[in-house]
């Protein structure tokens, strides 16, 4: 009888596993990372309870669990989650908890896909947002053009608050995220994305909302992107154009944002660049923006318009890589990082 059971389980859980594809996939870092302006209580560096060392270690590693089944009609519908561990998973906590994303549900049907939940987001996936990495964790992430490190103005033009970054929707590794609803669409040289989120659709109070798309085109190899965003918060609208492409061993792109509107307009300009000779890639960027920022920490007291960074990669093969880089950010600190980052 337990040998019957045993067998009809395994059964079951077979035909469940032919209907579908579950796969498993993820990527993982190490290595240490250091700040020259490191302070006790600095939620981005050591956490709420931290020291004032400026240097620490760093860790990552993220697993995807996708799960897709194809309906007779040719429509495909899909799933993901990800798991999520690092040397510090919140503010409060430098211990490495281990953390869960909210679900991406999504159809898709030849170049069409729509999404739901826990969406990728239009302005994060846009091409050349993230221009040519330069490190091993992004730094400050000076390179993107739509981080800009900013104070936020009232009507008035009374600062309220001082520091604002990464003001879109992207995919959250440790959270719900956006809870919104995304359309993307691919037909040959020609990709586009909108995305859409509401605190309505999260089942929240809150007036907060978001729209944002673009379009790109691929030509001989370069690729034009345009694009914006529409909020009901000033600092979070914005509009941009982006252009990459290859010349034999070099990358060249550049992006320019208008990022907020009224008294929190701050433009931004980036130029990136790199070079690959066999398994060594030299990358670089260089951004400016058309407001300093104020100084946030006791040990800065000046501020640039200007960031730049400068770092390298070596290809190890099977996905796994040697990465580091340097950064000067618009706080007038250096950051640099170096270890490994691999993905399986």
């Amino acid at each position: 009888m337990k040998k019957f059971l045993i067998a009809s389980t395994a059964l079951t859980l077979s035909a469940g596993v032919a209907a579908a594809d579950v796969t498993f996939s993820g990527d993982a870092r190490f290595g240490v990372m250091y700040n020259s302006d490191a302070t006790v209580g600095d939620a981005n560096w050591n956490g709420a309870t931290g020291n004032d060392s400026k240097t620490r270690l760093e860790k990552r590693y993220s697993l995807n669990i996708d799960a897709s089944t194809t309906a007779d009609n040719g429509v495909t519908f899909g799933a993901r989650v990800r798991l999520r561990n690092e040397e510090r998973s919140n503010a409060a906590a430098t211990g490495g908890n281990t953390m869960g994303a909210g679900a991406r549900l999504f159809a898709r049907y030849q170049g069409f896909e729509v999404a739901v939940g826990n969406v990728l987001g239009a302005i994060e996936q846009a091409p050349n947002a993230y221009s040519r990495g330069t490190s091993l964790t992004g730094l400050s992430w000076g390179s993107v053009v739509f981080n800009v490190d900013r104070a936020v103005r009232d009507d008035a033009g009374v600062v309220t608050t001082t520091f604002r970054t990464f003001d879109w929707d992207a995919y959250s590794s440790g959270g719900s995220g956006a809870e919104g609803v995304e359309v993307l669409y691919s037909a040959g040289d020609f990709k586009g994305h909108l995305t859409y989120s509401h605190d309505d659709l999260r089942g929240i109070n809150g007036t907060a909302k978001r729209l944002a798309a673009w379009g790109s085109y691929n030509f001989s190899g370069w690729t034009a992107a345009l694009g914006f965003q529409d909020s009901n918060l000033d600092w979070q609208d914005k509009f941009f154009v982006s252009f990459d492409g290859k010349i034999q061993d070099f990358g060249v792109g550049f992006a320019a944002a208008q990022n907020g509107k009224g008294n929190n307009k701050v433009n931004k300009y980036v130029l990136n660049g790199s070079y690959t000779m066999g398994a060594t890639t030299i990358a670089a960027y260089v951004a400016n923006q058309s407001e300093a920022p104020d100084a946030r920490r006791a040990t800065t007291t000046e501020t640039s318009k200007t960031s730049y960074g400068l770092g390298a990669s070596y290809n190890l093969g099977g996905g796994a890589s040697i990465v580091g880089g340097v950064e000067r950010t618009t706080q007038k600190t250096t950051r640099a990082d170096l270890g490994v980052s691999f993905r399986f």
